[in-house]
């Protein structure tokens, strides 16, 4: 089974922004969710497309901004107490 070009394309594209893909489909479903959420919320129209097909065009469009939180420090413990 071969894999049509046109998704290999928007793969490439996707990599071109973020390397690891698996980040990359985290960042796209925040995305997702987040548009999602406007909808049900009433502060957004009722969209054309799914949301997961938008959050793709954004990423590829540079139109989210995405950043890695600071590696925890300290004992190695992900919770830190206060």
């Amino acid at each position: 089974m071969s894999i049509p070009i046109e998704k290999l394309v928007i793969i490439e594209k996707i990599t071109q922004k973020i390397q690891n893909r698996y980040e990359a489909v985290r960042v796209m479903a925040r995305e997702a969710r987040r548009l999602n959420s406007l909808v049900i919320r009433g502060a957004e129209p009722e969209p054309d497309f799914k949301p997961t097909s938008t959050a793709v065009k954004r990423l590829i469009n540079d139109k989210i901004a995405f950043s890695y939180a600071d590696e925890p420090t300290g004992s190695g413990d992900f919770f830190q107490e206060s």
